[in-house]
């Protein structure tokens, strides 16, 4: 298990590193989602169309607003990446279909596909960022004074906020 996260971890570098500008150095990397107000388990089960209870509203306004208003909705996720000068949100291509499964064999996991940037923000923007374990939260605060929460998985979120410090 611990191998392929490690190798999903290291294809979203990957993908991240095609973004960055000459120069621009990686931080970090993750997959996050938006809040859904969903118990765990209905995130772990899947095939639950959409939030069924009332989910946390976004953020109002700031930068923080500008990031949650771009993230796709409750069903997907998104790569949020951090470098030495920027922080980016990141989505699968359009393009990018799941390929059909073998039924009996063992199948290799599809490789990720191209990632387009939907939102950024200059590095310096960020204020702080925090982690909780074992809930899968990072929490963002952004110097203009927004903040916003979304749901990461919390081995990932930690280095994520303790980059975010550097």
């Amino acid at each position: 298990m611990a191998d392929a996260v490690a190798r999903r971890q290291a294809e979203l570098q990957a993908r991240v590193g095609e973004r960055l500008a000459p120069g621009e150095t990686y931080r970090a990397a993750l997959w996050v989602a938006r809040p859904s107000g969903l118990p765990l388990i209905s995130k772990i089960a899947g095939g639950v169309p959409g939030p069924l209870t009332g989910s946390p509203p976004g953020p109002g306004s700031g930068l923080a607003a500008e990031l949650y208003q771009r993230l796709p909705e409750y069903t997907s996720a998104a790569a949020l990446a951090l470098t030495d000068a920027r922080l980016l949100l990141l989505l699968l291509a359009e393009t990018a279909r799941p390929r059909p499964r073998r039924l009996f064999s063992r199948a290799e996991p599809d490789v990720l596909p191209a990632l387009t940037l939907a939102w950024e923000c200059p590095r310096a923007a960020v204020d702080a960022a925090a982690a909780s374990d074992p809930e899968g939260r990072l929490a963002l605060r952004f110097t203009d004074g927004s903040t916003v929460s979304l749901v990461a998985p919390a081995v990932l979120a930690i280095p994520f906020a303790e980059a975010a410090k550097l």
